[in-house]
């Protein structure tokens, strides 16, 4: 197969949101790397699309490897990227404290480290952020949120504790990570933002539905009065991958059937 000279990745991609991100992607003619932890989801997700013509790579890995960048870069090779969709997270239903931080937030600042140099002209970096990273707010979440970025946790340690802690926090550092990198980002010229996606009937969404009372009150308020669905966040991602967004940068954009706006955020 012959490689084209740039490449968009996209992260949990036999995901809820990372799939149709993919299926997006292939029918521009973009070639494609789709990363995620099971080998065998990845090819499902691939080989439809391969069929269609589309080239497609797939490299299954945990993010949170300290050696998955190394891995990326070694599958790029050459080729720059144009295209990043990062969708690949825990949701506190999933793991446990730890492991969800460590996934959200130390493995993204490490993929954008890896991929920064490597972004096209033009290119984006999309991130996903969470609703629950704006009822994560005080002054002091923020500041131990500033040092965090310059690398010191010491501050954040203590309300990271538990699963509920954990998520939003890592989210809403996710939304203070892409304001920071926007400058790094377009010295090459490139993007970098994040989605905040409401309730989405993926199957993250659907497992928080089923342990959480709060989820449960926030669809009520949801002014659309439904869930959201993968491919609305997918549409939005590629869409901010375009030309038609090409001054868009360093900021988190809200898809959520207007449920902050309807609780005051």
């Amino acid at each position: 197969m012959t490689q084209t000279s740039s490449i968009a990745v996209i992260t949990g991609a036999a995901g809820g949101m990372g799939a149709p991100a993919a299926k997006r992607f292939a029918a521009q003619g973009r070639a494609l790397l789709l990363c995620d932890l099971d080998l065998n989801r990845l090819e499902q997700v691939a080989a439809p699309l391969r069929a269609t013509g589309a080239q497609i790579e797939t490299l299954a890995v945990d993010i949170a490897d300290a050696a998955f960048p190394a891995r990326l870069l070694s599958a790029i090779g050459s080729r720059s990227i144009d295209a990043l969709i990062h969708t690949a997270g825990l949701s506190p239903t999933l793991a446990d404290a730890a492991r969800i931080f460590d996934v959200n937030y130390r493995a993204t600042r490490r993929l954008l480290d890896a991929v920064r140099s490597k972004m096209t002209k033009g290119g984006c970096a999309v991130l996903i952020s969470s609703c629950s990273a704006y009822m994560a707010k005080s002054q002091a979440i923020d500041d131990a949120i500033a040092k965090l970025l310059d690398g010191d946790e010491s501050a954040v340690q203590p309300m990271i504790g538990t699963p509920q802690g954990a998520y939003p926090i890592s989210k809403r550092a996710i939304i203070a990570l892409v304001a920071r990198e926007s400058t790094a980002f377009g010295q090459h010229g490139a993007r970098i933002v994040s989605i905040a996606p409401g309730l989405i009937d993926t199957g993250m969404g659907r497992s928080e539905m089923a342990a959480s009372q709060q989820t449960k009150i926030m669809l009520e308020r949801t002014p659309l009065g439904r869930l959201g669905i993968g491919d609305e966040i997918a549409s939005v991602a590629v869409f901010l991958c375009s030309p038609d967004a090409s001054f868009i940068s360093g900021c988190d954009i809200k898809v959520d059937g207007g449920v902050l706006a309807a609780l005051g955020f």
